[in-house]
Parts: C-alpha cells; sequence; structure tokens
C-alpha cells in the first residue's frame, strides 16, 4: 500500500501530543496566550503547575479527538462519525474554556 497524502494530516495531532507532554513536564507557560501577556505580579495569582497540567490535559485531549475525527474520516470512511468526532471537539473547547475561568485551582487569588 503507497502512502495517501492524507495519512500526512495525523502530523498535527502527534504534534499535539508532543506539546502536551511539553506542558506536562511544567514548562510551557510562555506558549499560553493570556498568561504570557500578563505583567509579573498578576502572575503571581496563578498556579503555574495547575496551569501547565490542565493545559497539557487539554492539548491531549484535542490531540486523541482530532486524531480520531482523522481516522474515521480518511481511513474508515465513515463521515458521520468524524463529523460527530468534529462537534465533540467544539464541545470540549467550550466546556474546558468555561472550566479554565471558573477554576480556584489555577487562579488562587478569586
Amino acid at each position: 500500500m503507497a502512502f495517501d497524502i492524507s495519512y500526512s494530516a495525523f502530523i498535527i495531532p502527534a504534534l499535539m501530543a508532543i506539546l502536551a507532554l511539553y506542558f506536562f513536564s511544567g514548562r510551557g507557560t510562555m506558549l499560553i496566550s493570556g498568561y504570557n501577556t500578563l505583567p509579573e505580579e498578576e502572575r503571581q495569582n496563578y498556579n503555574t503547575k495547575e496551569l501547565t497540567r490542565a493545559m497539557g490535559i487539554f492539548t491531549l485531549c484535542l490531540a486523541a479527538l482530532m486524531a480520531f475525527s482523522l481516522f474515521m474520516g480518511l481511513i474508515a470512511g465513515n463521515m458521520m462519525w468524524a463529523l460527530i468526532g468534529l462537534i465533540c471537539i467544539f464541545v470540549f473547547t467550550i466546556v474546558w474554556i468555561v472550566y479554565m475561568n471558573k477554576s480556584r485551582k489555577i487562579k488562587t487569588n478569586r
């Protein structure tokens, strides 16, 4: 079986999984947009260990959902499951944004 160009789409979820491992190591705060632009005295209000852990979980879940959608759409050819995967990505992202804004573990001074 020859390499099909559609398989190269799996590179993005793989890179996201590697990025998740970087977040899990406790580094990567410079990649978090809102945190990166805060002044130093505001950054003291955030628990960076929990913040990078939460971003690692978010990135890893997104990578898994993307890989599922790509697999179902490109390999299995079942577009209904690929669409369900895309809907799950959007719903998960919205729920995660709400969680990140309401969590007391991440922003300690509320």
